[in-house]
């Protein structure tokens, strides 16, 4: 998880974190550390949070379960859909502008 703290918010990955885990400065800072673990709470507040699929992510790497296999596929056809969506769109008001 710190290391996945540290990708996400390289520069005041404390703040980052504890705003988002509903901690304070001080404990985000002792876990970065590695001088403590978070507790049940915070990780509710960190999957919860704008941050919570990376998490996932981070915490189900490597597991190769059936399940998380099938929801990691379709939240990546579901991202994807979105950005042909938004290109569809995009290709659509080029084409009328052509007109």
């Amino acid at each position: 998880m710190c290391d996945m703290a540290r990708r996400l918010w390289p520069s005041k990955t404390a703040v980052n974190l504890s705003s988002r885990a509903e901690i304070s400065k001080r404990a985000a800072e002792l876990w970065l550390e590695g001088r403590t673990e978070p507790g049940a709470d915070a990780l509710v507040n960190l999957l919860r949070s704008d941050a919570g699929f990376a998490l996932l992510q981070s915490i189900m790497e490597g597991s190769g379960t059936r399940w998380w296999k099938e929801f990691e596929r379709g939240v990546l056809i579901a991202e994807l859909e979105q950005k042909q969506e938004f290109l569809r769109k995009q290709l659509d008001q080029l084409k009328e502008g052509m007109k």
